[in-house]
């Protein structure tokens, strides 16, 4: 429950950020995700599902989700990766625009995902 939690809190800030006019968000249909380290030994996650996330979106969300230790890196990275291939970026502002209301299929969507990226944590 901890972990839904947290991928809530996370998906949260990155629905302030969409509701700031990040964009709707375009459609790709690879569904995997790489991590890189740069220079500065922060991660950078590029998400490659259906629906493709603006940069600040995506860099806001890892933040906030990895928020108390960079070992949920992989579990946060696994997370978005799902999300983007059920959740688009008007989602995101939708819940934005009511105040934080969740619909029940993107509330499904968050459950999925933190589900299967359990294993990561």
């Amino acid at each position: 429950m901890l972990a839904v939690r947290l991928l809530a809190a996370a998906f949260l800030v990155a629905v302030a950020l969409a509701a700031a006019g990040c964009g709707g968000g375009s459609k790709s249909a690879i569904t995997t995700i790489a991590m890189t380290t740069n220079p500065t030994g922060t991660t950078s996650v590029t998400t490659h599902g259906r629906f493709s996330y603006p940069a600040v979106l995506i860099d806001n969300f890892m933040r906030s989700c990895t928020r108390g230790g960079q070992a949920k890196e992989a579990y946060c990275a696994c997370t978005l990766d799902k999300l983007s291939n059920t959740v688009s970026t008007q989602d995101f502002t939708r819940i934005g625009l009511t105040g934080g209301k969740v619909t029940p299929r993107v509330r499904r969507a968050i459950k999925q995902a933190a589900a299967a990226c359990a294993d990561k944590l």
